[in-house]
């Protein structure tokens, strides 16, 4: 079977029906956090029996926990969907060891981490890299709020758009760059003092949990898990399952229509042409993608900019993204429909916003002022504003070179470029 580039083949019925396993392993390098002690040899840690109950009463995945650095031999990992870290400091990994763990990650294989995590390995540079920062300490250890910029993930959906939890809040150093994953959750400012000591981002950019791919493998990891009260509470059990299946590629994807399916499958398992894609992508016809997306540099803003995009999704999730944008909606491009006192509906993305009048843009990029005193009511909505349906202006082989192009988007240029002749490898 042909894949499309940078896609791992779907799985087979008997590999979806085998129940998906978890390494977890909570070794204390360093700083021995609570929630990872064990009170005696044979006895879970808070962190293991949570995960293991999880697994049980969840049915989605079967938890196997270790301390032992041989459970990371190439042989063994392979009988693993993912690989879970609640661990500090240089762990006693063999140098062959620490290569099969990455190797398995770039291979295909799921990692996820809580905490401190991003504590863990400080001397070996392809770790931090794997998975996205390097802890950079915790100024805050109370009660804050916590924005979930996608509440459409398999992790967070059950989050609602805020909420509040007493934990250690971490911060990051590089290699965290927001442009290289997907930040599902993030620290709200204002609830916390950013004048106290010890805060060191001047971007004030806080996040707290993310996805990003891996060569072929995906990662999960969120900065909360400190206090051994979140290892009790429904809303953080249920970001780790979430974030597990994803890692696992177990998390269910968008339903599409009888029309939408076929291109799925199509672009799924056939190579495109990246050079004809960018052609698409620019092209003044069918889904008309430069009119609405930037990328490297040129473009328009009605939808998020794509520059950077395969670095900081997996090439499912941006595959799904096209064929159902409703099912997936960037913070801040979600679409906001205005009741007029003349009796028309406005719908389109809130470009400004002032006292005296709103300026949506609407599925055209073209920008319209609303006086504040026609508007009658106004409603968030779950729609996108990138219309259902644009694939079927395509064939599905065009639909395939497009969805090749917007796969060569991992390193946004300071200026504009041609794409490269090659499908991305």
């Amino acid at each position: 079977m042909i894949t499309a580039a940078g896609l791992v083949p779907l799985a087979s019925a008997q590999e979806s029906a085998r129940a998906k396993r978890v390494l977890v392993y909570t070794v204390s390098a360093g700083y021995e956090h609570e929630v990872a002690h064990r009170m005696r040899r044979d006895e879970l840690s808070i962190v293991e029996k949570a995960l293991v109950d999880l697994g049980r009463t969840s049915g989605a995945f079967e938890v196997v926990p270790t301390r032992d650095a041989a459970a990371f031999e190439a042989q063994n990992l392979a009988k693993f969907d993912a690989v879970f870290f609640y661990t500090t400091g240089d762990l006693p990994l063999s140098d062959l060891q620490r290569a099969a763990l990455f190797a398995y990650v770039e291979g295909g294989g799921g990692f996820a981490g809580a905490h401190c995590a991003t504590d863990t390995f400080p001397s070996v540079p392809e770790y931090g890299e794997m998975i996205g920062a390097r802890f950079d300490g915790h100024p805050w250890h109370e009660k804050v709020g916590v924005v979930v910029e996608d509440t459409s993930h398999v992790a967070t959906r059950h989050l609602g758009m805020r909420f509040e939890l007493s934990d250690e809040i971490y911060q990051f150093t590089t290699p965290f760059d927001r442009a290289r994953m997907h930040v599902l959750l993030s620290l709200d400012t204002a609830s916390v003092d950013l004048a106290k000591e010890g805060v060191h981002r001047a971007d004030r950019d806080f996040a707290l949990c993310w996805t990003k791919p891996v060569g072929k493998g995906r990662v999960f990891y969120t900065a909360l898990g400190h206090e051994p009260a979140l290892w009790k509470d429904e809303r953080f059990l249920k970001l780790l399952a979430g974030g597990l299946r994803w890692s696992m590629r177990a998390e269910e994807r968008p339903t599409l229509s009888k029309q939408d399916q076929p291109y799925r499958d199509f672009a799924s398992t056939h190579a495109g042409d990246a050079a004809k894609g960018f052609e698409l992508f620019r092209r003044e016809s069918g889904p008309m993608c430069f009119r609405c997306h930037r990328a490297n540099g040129v473009g328009g803003d009605v939808g998020p900019d794509l520059s950077g995009v395969a670095r900081r999704l997996a090439p499912e999730e941006i595959l799904d993204a096209v064929l159902a944008p409703s099912m997936s909606i960037e913070r801040g491009y979600a679409a906001v429909s205005l009741e007029l006192t003349s009796g028309l509906d406005v719908f389109g993305r809130i470009l400004k916003e002032t006292d005296k009048a709103i300026t949506l843009s609407d599925t055209n990029g073209q920008p319209h002022e609303v006086p504040t005193r026609d508007i009658l009511s106004r409603s968030e909505s779950h729609v996108s504003v990138m219309p259902d349906g644009l694939a079927r202006t395509l064939s599905p082989q065009e639909f395939a070179d497009l969805y090749a192009y917007v796969l060569t988007l991992k390193v946004p240029p300071a200026l504009p470029t041609a794409p490269p002749t090659d499908p991305p490898k």
